[in-house]
């Protein structure tokens, strides 16, 4: 058996003279993140006392549903705001339309309702269109296993008629190894949508996204700035009851700053490396004439960037 002892260790009993100085100078720094953690809290606390309003407007853009269809298929609520950077911009800065698939709504079925409707209160926040996958609370068991049951095809072409009515120009869905079986579920479900619906010469662009695991080769990082950030996060805490499980909307962030990091050498952009904090990293390619089509051009959009998908 495993036992695990609780040390009582002071930080700097046993550090050097010098080290400690250094530490010293860098922990205003460090206390920094902790009083806005600190603050997250209380602000969430805060809004959670506030009456819940009784209608949300879309967010105000000249062109609204004048631009490009995105379509975000969302393996639960609350994961079309933890990789919707690229949705928001859209939707600001080309008029796009954002229509939000909830594919699951979760595996607790007495939590469904209710996160159909915090996902309808975030949506509504942040000006995304929502609509469930599959009537009436989603589909169940998108997983990897589950798409060896009899009844995965049906699932797919259900996504497929929606897929067809819609028409999209850009589609969301996690990368093949987002390490949640949900996630990786809906990659195989949105993958085979595609192929049981696609045939056409018209393109779309497919916007693979991560969250529980990162994807080794993304080719496009998506800059936000301080402004949106703290709409998403307005937006995200309206799923309240996960964030009250899992407050992982007080580290979102600390996320997107660490996607920066990577992004600087993952995508390669040498000695013009992004000057913005924040940001969220993705892999695009083509779905074109019934196949995919991989794309090795490397992309970084800043906040101060226009969008421009030369593909």
């Amino acid at each position: 058996m495993l036992v695990i002892r609780k040390l009582h260790i002071k930080p700097t009993k046993n550090i050097n003279r010098p080290a400690a100085e250094a530490a010293g100078r860098w922990l205003p720094f460090v206390k920094m993140f902790s009083r806005a953690h600190a603050l997250g809290q209380q602000i969430t606390a805060a809004s959670n006392e506030e009456p819940e309003p009784t209608a949300l407007l879309p967010l105000e853009t000249a062109a609204a549903g004048r631009g490009p269809k995105v379509i975000i298929c969302s393996p639960h609520p609350d994961d079309e705001l933890l990789t919707g950077a690229l949705p928001l911009r859209l939707l600001q800065e080309q008029g796009a339309t954002i229509i939000n698939l909830a594919v699951t709504l979760g595996s607790k079925s007495a939590r469904r309702q209710e996160r159909l409707h915090e996902l309808e209160q975030a949506c509504g926040l942040i000006g995304f269109n929502s609509r469930l996958a599959a009537q009436p609370a989603g589909f169940e068991r998108i997983n990897p296993e589950a798409r060896k049951a009899p009844d995965w095809p049906a699932k797919a072409k259900e996504l497929a008629v929606i897929f067809a009515e819609i028409k999209p120009d850009f589609i969301l869905f996690p990368h093949a190894a987002d390490h949640h079986p949900t996630h990786e579920g809906t990659h195989l479900l949105v993958m085979d949508a595609l192929a049981a619906w696609h045939t056409g010469s018209s393109r779309i662009i497919l916007v693979e996204t991560e969250f529980w695991q990162p994807m080794p080769r993304p080719n496009l990082l998506v800059g936000l700035n301080n402004n949106d950030l703290a709409l998403m996060l307005a937006a995200l805490s309206r799923h309240k009851g996960e964030i009250a499980r899992n407050p992982y909307h007080l580290s979102q962030p600390a996320r997107m700053m660490d996607n920066v990091r990577r992004g600087r050498e993952l995508i390669g952009q040498g000695d013009h490396s992004p000057d913005f904090l924040f940001g969220e990293l993705y892999r695009i390619s083509l779905w074109e004439n019934g196949g995919r089509k991989m794309i090795d051009k490397a992309m970084v959009c800043g906040p101060e960037e226009s969008l421009d998908f030369k593909l």
